[in-house]
């Protein structure tokens, strides 16, 4: 399985981020206003964050994403699912959400570049509770549902060229779902109708739940988000094998102390 030159450092923040809600949801059709203060106050990247260290790291595996969507230097040109990203883990609790939040919100810094943000992770939910949004239809219903249009789910943000999807109800058979026909034919409608802006899919983590595994197919680029000093070389084998067959993988090694961020150096 090749895997991607794509080993970076994220210098981490004191404790886990919490929960982060805008004051208020966003009904339907209305702009979802994601509370910014607060975000930045829990370590998060906006549009407002000074240049540091987290944000430095993360615009570096930024540009190693972006020349792996846009191959060609063009956006929309190269055709395919490129522009689509995962990012998961091995187990709960390794900062994938808190990367994957950051990583749109790096992307959204881009001259002329949209970005869609997609909660997949349904067991948990946590992207919409710190983007504010209230939990309400989303993209597995689109596939329960065939009255539902995946462009009429989608939430435009205060922040103008960021939107989002949110996963949806909770189904006791969605990773069935995600991996029917339909599923398949809902992502490559995603990726050509978007094919100029980056999507970001928060998956489950790998060894807790099969979604993000069937998943993986869909995509593509992966990111596998590692604890640094926690999650095990074991883990990490074991999460391999199961993307196998996955394109562009690679891992990002976060929870990494100052004084060790190397990440100037490449990967």
């Amino acid at each position: 399985m090749a895997i991607t030159p794509l080993i970076e450092t994220m210098t981490a923040n004191p404790g886990q981020p919490s929960a982060v809600a805008a004051d208020i949801g966003a009904p339907a059709g209305a702009i979802l206003q994601i509370n910014l203060q607060k975000l930045q106050a829990a370590g998060f990247i906006t549009p407002n964050s000074p240049r540091a260290s987290n944000t430095e790291a993360i615009r570096i595996i930024k540009r190693q994403l972006l020349k792996s969507a846009f191959p060609q230097g063009r956006r929309g040109a190269g055709g395919g699912n490129d522009n689509v990203i995962m990012v998961t883990s091995s187990m709960p609790g390794e900062g994938k959400t808190f990367i994957s939040l950051n990583l749109a919100m790096s992307f959204c810094a881009e001259r002329d570049l949209f970005v869609l943000l997609i909660d997949g992770d349904g067991h948990r939910r946590h992207l919409g509770e710190l983007l504010g949004a209230k939990e309400d239809v989303g993209l597995v219903d689109i596939l329960v549902d065939s009255n539902l249009q995946v462009r009429d789910l989608i939430q435009r943000t205060n922040i103008p060229n960021l939107s989002f999807l949110s996963g949806g109800r909770s189904h006791p058979h969605s990773a069935e779902l995600l991996a029917s026909k339909q599923f398949a034919l809902l992502m490559q409608d995603i990726a050509a109708r978007y094919p100029d802006r980056i999507i970001i899919i928060d998956t489950p983590p790998v060894l807790a739940s099969a979604e993000a595994i069937v998943l993986s197919s869909h995509v593509g680029q992966t990111i596998i988000i590692v604890e640094k000093g926690q999650t095990s070389k074991r883990q990490i084998q074991r999460t391999l094998e199961m993307l196998e067959g996955g394109r562009n993988v690679g891992c990002i090694l976060n929870f990494v102390p100052s004084e060790e961020d190397f990440t100037g150096y490449g990967y």
